[in-house]
């Protein structure tokens, strides 16, 4: 994981914690000084595929982050 991704999964976290729901790509993008929501969308993307975030189609604030811990005790 990417210095970027672990700030991304980080600032998702503690943007639930404060509002109760995912952050959308346009909050996400200026809360990690990005200009563009195109690329946070891309991000999200590839990191949605690698596991570690979780999204419902065509659900405004729907951005989680996936548990893997339970997945890694499963594994067990």
């Amino acid at each position: 994981m990417t210095e970027r991704w672990d700030l991304v999964l980080r600032f998702i976290k503690a943007y639930i914690k404060i509002h109760g729901v995912g952050p959308s790509y346009e909050v996400l993008a200026s809360g990690l000084g990005m200009r563009s929501r195109s690329n946070m969308h891309r991000m999200v993307k590839r990191m949605k595929e690698e596991g570690l975030l979780d999204t419902r189609p065509r659900k405004f604030l729907s951005i989680k982050v996936v548990d893997r811990s339970v997945k890694e005790i499963s594994k067990l």
